[in-house]
């Protein structure tokens, strides 16, 4: 049962990765400063979690609906 949890959970650990390393490297082809790479980085991570979270939100609001 336990690995079973552990073995679904995964794949949530996954997505903070994939914020970092999507905005990191699309904002280094925009950039060549670190400290602009970083800002960019920043803005676009934070944009992409709340557009994920806003989708999250509007499927949890359908399912308790129906």
């Amino acid at each position: 049962m336990i690995p079973a949890l552990f073995a679904a959970a995964s794949i949530y650990w996954d997505l903070p990765v994939l914020l970092v390393v999507v905005s990191l490297v699309y904002a280094a082809t925009r950039h060549d400063r670190w400290d602009k790479i970083v800002s960019e980085a920043l803005g676009w991570g934070l944009r992409i979690a709340v557009f994920l979270f806003m989708i999250g939100l509007v499927l949890y609001l359908l399912s308790t609906y129906v």
